[in-house]
């Protein structure tokens, strides 16, 4: 073996799906700063509609990723690093054609990138990544995209793959969350008896409302569309295992910002955990429907992304190849992180970097209990946002308020599924397998995935640091507007206060003598208590 991964992928071509995802973007810039002499990276991807009238070409696509910061640190060290990218449209893959056609045959109908064959990509594809809609999203996903998606490309996907002649090693991002169902998750594909093809031919005469409705009866015990169509790849990806080269499957959980790389808290508007730290950290989001024993099974995108490149390294030298390998990464068996110890850092660290155009001072709280979580949405959400879009129309202002909060409750409503449960008990042979022959290989520091090393404190900061600079777009220098901001809002708080204790003052206890003396009973005593600590305070500094 190989014993540095970076020489293993030396000359090597690679194939990766879902390269414009979260994951599959630091993946890029992971490969092509630690394994520079990587022959070419090959990136089929769907044209993208930047208008009505306008769609921009995979080309055009990646021309605007190329100029983001996440590629600055490969910049430095080759400043003509595009030129191992090449993208393509993936719908060339998904209707490939079979391997009998001739290669003019297949250059005549399939528009590649130039210089590049069809039996091109046949014959040199080392090593393929499969990254196909894997960050959770807390929005409610429809199922008949989820299966077209997840299930019937990756099936049309694995078709083409058959035909690579050089192909040693698939990787394949999956969800922990495909198996949440299960007691306990091993290491082993959990099939599903349902043909993914009959489910699609079903699903395609209704509509939308119709799928709706019958979703929970399709997906039986699992929690929503996306695990069902994980698990429906996964037990896909064991059918063909047979036909194919080595396959290796990582679980992760929720894909959360970078721990280290390729920047502490690097983060996109696309990342499912980043809405509602924007949300929280601007005051919107006040209440959380969570027990405080509940772990927040986050996972820094940079742990599985080294995860996916070692295994096809240890994947490809390995003597069983035919063995299907599945990785689980998640961060609840091995160093659990609570909602309420996020919600308390959160809180504490929102306030000393506040986010600019706060709605509220940021102030999270956590509870199991229905009531309660119902009685904060109605007085701290719904009232104030009413109040505030009231207010916007009265100064001739387009309302939004209530809009942000319906969008925030569809998120907390799929969140849900991902929130209200403990430790996900798994299996985590194959990881520390891994773990230890990079350790004794001398690669777990340019690619580490232990995830035992994380301090959740400082990664919180990172979090709450890389939202506000890369995907509010704020300046972490210039803090002074939005502390006067925060202080502003929180003199309100109190001058509404007062209002309201003066109010039930008028109505509730001037009216009865007896509360009335009560109420002097309890202020004299108070103030009493003051003045004596004022005097011993006064004589301890004379």
């Amino acid at each position: 073996m190989s014993a540095s991964i970076s020489e293993f992928y030396d000359g090597k071509t690679v194939l990766v799906f879902g390269s414009t995802t979260f994951p599959g973007k630091v993946l890029l810039e992971k490969l092509l700063r630690s394994c520079p002499n990587l022959e070419n990276i090959y990136c089929p991807i769907r044209p993208t509609t930047k208008s009505q009238i306008h769609q921009l070409s995979p080309m055009d696509t990646f021309a605007e990723i190329y100029t983001t910061k996440l590629f600055d640190r490969v910049r430095r060290i080759n400043p003509k690093f595009q030129e191992k990218i090449i993208p393509f449209d993936i719908n060339l893959l998904i209707s490939s054609p079979t391997i009998t056609e001739t290669e003019s045959d297949l250059d005549e109908h399939k528009q590649l990138p130039q210089g590049v064959s069809w039996r091109k990509l046949q014959e040199t594809i080392d090593i393929c990544f499969y990254i196909a809609n894997n960050s959770v999203d807390f929005k409610e996903q429809n199922l008949k995209d989820m299966i077209h998606t997840n299930v019937m490309d990756l099936k049309s996907i694995l078709t083409f793959l058959k035909t690579c002649t050089q192909l040693k090693s698939i990787v394949y991002l999956s969800s922990i969350y495909a198996n949440i169902d299960c007691p306990y998750i091993d290491e082993c594909i959990y099939p599903c008896l349902v043909d993914p093809q009959k489910l699609v031919d079903a699903l395609d005469w209704m509509d939308k409302e119709m799928v709706a409705l019958a979703t929970p009866k399709l997906i039986g015990p699992k929690p929503n569309a996306f695990t069902f169509s994980h698990w429906l790849a996964e037990t896909i990806l064991a059918e063909e295992q047979k036909h194919l080269p080595s396959i290796s499957i990582v679980r992760v959980s929720i894909i959360g910002a970078a721990w280290r790389e390729p920047y502490p808290g690097w983060v996109e508007k696309s990342d499912g955990p980043s809405e509602l730290f924007v949300a929280a950290g601007r005051g919107y989001l006040r209440s959380m429907k969570s027990d405080s024993n509940d772990i927040l099974d986050i996972v820094p995108v940079d742990i599985p992304v080294n995860l996916l490149i070692a295994a096809s390294w240890e994947k490809y030298h390995e003597e069983n190849r035919e063995r299907l390998t599945i990785y689980h990464c998640t961060s609840s068996g091995l160093n659990p992180f609570h909602w309420q110890e996020m919600s308390n850092y959160f809180t504490e660290y929102s306030k000393r970097i506040p986010y600019e155009h706060a709605f509220r001072r940021p102030n999270l709280s956590m509870t199991s209990h229905s009531l309660i979580h119902d009685s904060y949405v109605f007085f701290s959400h719904l009232i104030p946002a009413h109040l505030a879009d009231i207010g916007l129309r009265l100064i001739g202002r387009k309302a939004h308020v209530v809009n942000i909060y319906k969008n925030l409750h569809r998120i907390l409503l799929g969140l849900e599924s991902f929130t209200h449960r403990g430790e996900i008990q798994c299996s985590y042979d194959s990881l520390n397998s891994l773990r230890q022959l990079v350790s004794e290989t001398n690669n777990s520091t340019e690619f580490y995935f232990d995830i035992r090393a994380l301090h959740w404190p400082t990664y919180i900061e990172s979090y709450l640091i890389g939202t506000k600079r890369y995907v509010l777009n704020e300046d972490i220098n210039s803090l002074n507007g939005a502390h006067k901001h925060l202080n502003n809002l929180r003199n309100i708080r109190w001058t509404f206060n007062t209002i309201v204790l003066v109010l039930l003052w008028r109505i509730f206890i001037s009216k009865r003598p007896t509360a009335r003396n009560l109420w002097y009973f309890i202020m004299n005593f108070f103030v009493a208590k003051f003045v004596r600590f004022f005097k011993i305070f006064s004589a301890g500094n004379t």
